[in-house]
């Protein structure tokens, strides 16, 4: 049985087709700019097309200024060899001219070494030494040169025939130099430069040129490449722009001119001069296009300049300048003056006691110079500041203080007469708006009591007219009944708004269940709403909720919110009724869509005696006071009713600290 089973596992298998592995998501392929080895390549070649550029610039100019264009080559040989020749004739001479003994000596040692075949100098006859020659026995060459040296002050420099008035003596100067150099001194040095200028005196522009275009090329993708790596397509920060931009192009500097000043140093060995100066030259390629690269990835990542040394210090300065400043700012006005007037005085004292007259008078000319805007700043500050108090003692309270220019304490006093203005201009109006709601209280209060007392009048006259035993007595009776009861509730509902803002209401805070409440009264006002069209949705959590309240004032302030829906709310449209947590808060919801247009703001529905149809005469019983004795009652009870009107939707929020 188990063989049978290996059997049909083993075809199985076989027969099962290889399930191929999930494919890895695909690597974005990055630019070539996030490649290394390409920038290390971008940035060799940079280097060497660069140093490639100068180079043949280099040849280039020499050749021009060598005139290799309009002038043999042999010619041009002589003009070069000429001033080192010229030199060294110079030396010579000089030493055989103040040496007479050991003078031959020291100009053989002068002229050995080098690549100087014959030299002879003839002096004229006043002259102790008169022939001096020198043959180092290599055989001479083409480059022949004769010409006078002139004595002056004991010196033999080369003058021309007309500048040579005034010489105490002459010599006549005869130099060959080899046929090949076989030394390695300045005159190879001058024949390999000639050599190499003059094979590649067109060659070289071609060279330049070409160099030039690799360089700029080699450069731009290098200020590209720069911040840029494999693992990410943003400019990322590495160690060497962590490093202060200044202080890195300073170190630079400094370990280039530790170079130049090695290459001074060696400045008499030509081969090692030269060595060192296109090691130098090298040098000086790679750290400038690294600074390039360093300065072109700091401006990638942004503000480049505050990693800079000097941004560092005038930074610091700047913010020991602004608390210098807040601190004499805080200081006050009188101590300020003084210490200011003080600081004057002082350096008054300094300059008439130690300076001298020109001093005193550059003193006394910039102290008048910063002075004197100064005061005249003070006094136009001064005017508009008056011409602000004074408008404002007119009465005048449009007219502001314009704080334009103004610095310190004028700004400071401007504002406050700004600010005082703004204070007068609201109390005006908060004046004239009270006025207003004492005289609309007044109308209102007398409008609710004179309905009810004149039906109360006329009725009372009535049943008076009418002859005992009427059937009418009753029907005017229960009217007179019913017009008394609204008075008492007019009366009433004045009372208990009058205690409310006054603050004598008594409240007992204990803890309420906001959930049972609304319970009740959706209850209660069930069949009541279903009489007017309505239809009560209410949200109450299972999840008690309880807060600090009166439980009688707490009914009253619901009990007046479902009263004013049924009173205004639309007909045929939903009362909504909801209790919820939010922020630490019991929030409770009424909301409706109003019968009557709402046009009129949340803020003035609060007030006493308006209602939202600002009708006295409409057929809605109702005086007014529903929602200003809900606000008050709220607000007693540390709770909080905001009132907002969208359109035809009347909402009202309750907020109570839950327990």
């Amino acid at each position: 049985m188990e063989e049978n089973n290996k059997l049909v596992l083993a075809e199985d298998i076989k027969t099962a087709e290889p399930q191929e592995a999930p494919a890895s998501p695909a690597r974005k392929k990055l630019p070539l700019t996030h490649s290394l080895p390409a920038k290390v390549a971008a940035f060799i070649l940079a280097v060497i097309a660069a140093f490639a550029f100068f180079g043949s610039a280099a040849l280039g100019f020499l050749a021009f200024e060598s005139n290799f264009y309009t002038t043999s080559k042999e010619e041009v040989r002589k003009n070069n060899f000429k001033g080192q020749v010229i030199s060294d004739a110079s030396e010579a001479a000089n030493v055989l001219y103040q040496d007479s003994v050991n003078g031959k000596v020291a100009a053989k040692e002068i002229v050995e070494g080098k690549n100087i075949s014959c030299i002879t100098i003839d002096f004229s006859e006043d002259i102790v030494n008169k022939t001096w020659t020198y043959k180092s026995g290599k055989e001479p060459g083409d480059d022949t040169f004769g010409f006078y040296l002139y004595n002056f002050d004991d010196h033999f420099i080369n003058r021309s025939s007309e500048g040579a008035a005034g010489a105490k003596g002459n010599a006549k100067v005869y130099v060959a130099l080899n046929k090949d150099f076989t030394y390695a001194d300045r005159y190879s040095l001058i024949n390999t430069y000639l050599n190499l200028i003059y094979s590649m005196r067109y060659m070289t522009y071609v060279v330049a040129f070409v160099s030039l275009i690799v360089a700029l090329s080699c450069f731009v993708f290098l200020m590209c490449a720069s911040g840029r790596h494999q693992t990410s397509d943003k400019p990322e920060a590495s160690f060497g722009t962590k490093i202060p931009f200044d202080l890195l192009a300073g170190s630079a500097f400094f370990i280039l001119f530790g170079f130049a000043a090695i290459i001074y140093q060696a400045r008499n060995r030509e081969i090692v001069e030269v060595i060192f100066g296109l090691f130098l030259m090298g040098v000086s390629l790679c750290i400038g296009l690294g600074l390039c690269m360093s300065l072109a990835t700091r401006i990638k990542l942004g503000s480049w300049w505050k990693n800079t040394v000097i941004y560092m210090i005038l930074h610091f300065i700047w913010k020991c300048i602004k608390n210098l400043c807040k601190l004499l700012l805080k200081t006050p006005l009188v101590w300020r003056t003084s210490l200011i007037a003080a600081s004057i005085f002082l350096l008054d004292l300094i300059f008439v006691g130690f300076a001298d007259e020109a001093e005193k008078v550059i003193y006394i000319f910039v102290r008048s110079v910063l002075l004197f805007p100064a005061l005249i700043y003070i006094a136009f500050m001064l005017r508009k500041l008056l011409n602000g108090s004074k408008d404002l003692a007119e009465g005048d309270l449009d007219n502001k203080v314009s704080t334009k220019g103004m610095f310190w304490d004028f700004r400071t006093a401007a504002d406050n007469l700004n600010s005082i203005s703004n204070g007068m201009a609201l109390a005006v109006e908060e004046r004239t708006k009270s006025d207003r709601m004492k005289t609309e209280l007044i109308t209102n209060v007398s409008h609710d009591i004179k309905t009810p007392l004149t039906s109360i009048i006329n009725y009372s006259d009535l049943i008076m007219k009418e002859p005992a035993g009427s059937e009418k007595i009753t029907e005017y009776a229960e009217v007179l009944h019913r017009q008394s009861e609204k008075l008492k509730r007019l009366i009433d509902d004045l009372v208990e708004t009058s205690k409310a803002n006054t603050g004598n209401l008594e409240v007992i805070l204990a803890p309420c269940s906001v959930n049972e409440l609304l319970s009740q009264a959706a209850g209660e006002y069930e069949q009541k709403m279903e009489d007017c069209g309505l239809t009560l949705v209410s949200e109450i959590p299972e999840d008690t909720i309880s807060i600090m309240a009166d439980g009688r004032r707490l009914w009253r302030v619901f009990d007046n919110l479902l009263n004013n829906a049924c009173k205004y709310a639309l007909s045929g449209t939903r009362v909504y009724m909801s209790l919820k947590e939010e922020n630490g808060n019991a929030l409770i919801t009424f909301k409706n869509t109003s019968r009557e247009a709402l046009n009129i703001s949340a803020e003035e529905l609060m007030e006493r005696f308006v209602r939202g149809d600002k009708s006295r005469n409409s057929g809605t019983e109702g005086n007014g006071l529903g929602l200003a004795i809900a606000k008050s009652l709220t607000e007693l009870q540390n709770g909080k009713l905001d009132l907002s009107i969208d359109g035809d939707l009347f909402k009202a929020e309750i907020r109570f600290p839950l327990i």
